[in-house]
Order: structure tokens, then sequence, then C-alpha cells
């Protein structure tokens, strides 16, 4: 009787589908601009996809082959869009303090006065602008289409070189397009180096958690050195009232204020109206700590279906 049940229970288990097949698979990538990309960086990036891919899958193999390719085999129940959206994501974060539109505004009317003597119309910069920010850290936004317009705008030397004083290394950041294809442009304080005083090498673990209205989020902790330079960010941000921006990649996900004070401990969230799916693998991504070269994708094959 006892083996008739767990017969019954085995087939009842693979019949509904509740045991997932894995896929073994085997993916190249290739680096993209290799030719800038360091032996270290090479190595590095093998490194960071081993421990990326360590919370996701057994059996991982991350190697160099010979033609200086990145080369993956792993077997996981992830589908490869997944996966590969996991393996190819820089994973460069970066914690940015937010200037306020009203502290550069004489920067805009100067611009689009450059601009006038060029398109010889009225408003050139100022006719892309679709409103101005207020609360969420942002200048203005752009729609989508023209983006490309602005960022060529922001660039020209002759428009960087009216940054004066503790304004010179501003950089101008976009956020993630919104419902009606208007995309947020940031403005934030950077250096010569244009090295953001908190990134994700600070970082020591990530998860996938939930904010206050239940909507998927990453939570960071930060290790010593970037728990004492998140406190005293947070502490200018709370006298200033002004905003951080934290970015992925070079967009803005989210610029939170600071209304409780300096934030002590190292912990943080990073929100940006993420699917539960999306969280998940970027605090795959972020738990590694380093950011990767950008890598592009050239084949897969299934070693086993």
């Amino acid at each position: 009787m006892k083996n008739s049940y767990y017969s019954l229970i085995c087939m009842l288990l693979f019949s509904c589908g509740n045991v997932t097949p894995k896929h073994e698979y085997r993916i190249i990538y290739e680096f993209e601009n290799i030719e800038k990309v360091s032996a270290n960086d090479k190595h590095g990036t093998v490194q960071t996809l081993n421990n990326r891919l360590d919370k996701i899958a057994s059996d991982i193999e991350v190697k160099l082959n010979n033609k200086q390719q990145i080369e993956v085999k792993l077997s996981t129940d992830f589908e490869l869009e997944r996966l590969n959206a996991i393996i190819t994501n820089r994973g460069k974060l970066e914690f940015w303090e937010c200037i306020k539109i009203d502290e550069i505004d004489y920067f805009f009317i100067e611009a689009n006065a450059v601009f006038k003597t060029e398109k010889d119309t009225l408003n050139p910069f100022f006719d892309l602008m679709e409103y101005r920010g207020y609360y969420n850290g942002e200048l203005f936004s752009v729609a989508v289409k023209d983006t490309s317009l602005m960022r060529t705008y922001l660039n020209k030397k002759e428009v960087k070189s009216l940054l004066k004083g503790e304004f010179r290394y501003t950089k101008f950041l976009f956020g993630k397009p919104d419902i009606d294809n208007n995309v947020p442009l940031f403005a934030v304080k950077s250096n010569k180096g244009n090295k953001a005083y908190v990134n994700q090498t600070h970082i020591t673990n990530a998860r996938q958690s939930y904010s206050q209205t239940n909507r998927p989020t990453i939570t960071m902790q930060m290790n010593s050195q970037g728990a004492n330079r998140w406190e005293r960010m947070t502490e200018i941000a709370y006298q200033q009232g002004s905003q951080i921006a934290i970015t992925l990649n070079g967009i803005v996900y989210s610029a939170p204020s600071v209304s409780v004070g300096a934030i002590k401990g190292g912990n943080t969230e990073l929100s940006g109206d993420f699917t539960l799916e999306e969280a998940q693998d970027l605090a795959y991504i972020l738990s590694a700590n380093k950011s990767i070269p950008k890598l592009k994708f050239v084949n897969a094959s299934a070693i086993n279906d």
C-alpha cells in the first residue's frame, strides 16, 4: 500500500508541473570595444559573472576562451532571455547628489541663447522642455523623441563651458520614460574624475523586497566605507532639502528625498516601478558588487533540452 501511495504522489508532482526542468546552456559573448577592455577587466568579468550566476544556477563554468570571448556554461530553470539580461547587465550602480532647477536656471537661459543664435528660432532649448520638475528631483522632462537632440545640446563644448564654480562638473542624466513617453532629466554634482561618491563597490548584499505600497524593490546593505559615505550624503541632502539620484547603468531609477536626517548603518532601497522578476534579477546582479564592461551576445546552444 505504501508503494502505491508513493507512486501516486510522484505521478502527481511531475504531471502537475511542480518540478521545473533545468536547461543546460552554453552561451558566448563578446566585449564591445574590446580594444579598450584591459586584461584585468576581462578576468574581473569572469569572476563577477560567476558571483552573479552562483545564486541562480548549478554546474557553472564561466571562462575566457582563446578568442577572448566570455563563455558561459550552466544549468538553470531560467529562460534564455531572462538569463541573458542578467549576464549582460553592467551592474553599474551609482548615487549622486541632485542639483535643484533654481540653482542652475542661469545655465539654461544662457544655453538657450547659444542655440537661438545657431538655430535662428526664439527658444530652441526651451521648446524641448515638457514640464519643470519640482518634487521628484528632476529639472524638467523631454519627449522620448527629443532625448537625443537634448543630449547633443548639453554635450556641446560651448554649452558645457557655461557651467561655473561648484557646478563645473555637473552631470546630466535621464530617467525612465513615463506613461506619456516623457523622460525626466536630472542634473547631479560630479567631479573631475566623474566618479560617484557611493557606488556598486560599496554594496555587500542585495535582496528583493517590497516597498510600503507593496511594490517590488531592492534592499541593499553597504560596507563600512559605503555606510559612512551614505550617512554623510544623506545628511547633506536632509540639510539642503535636496534629492539623491540612484542610477543603474547611467539611468536614474529613483531620486528619493531625505526627510528624517542622516541615514546610518548603510541600508538603502532601490525602487523604480519594477516587476517582481526584474527586482529579483537586479538583486542577483547587485549582490556581485562589481560592474562589468558592455557585453554583446554572440550565440547560445542547448547542451540538453
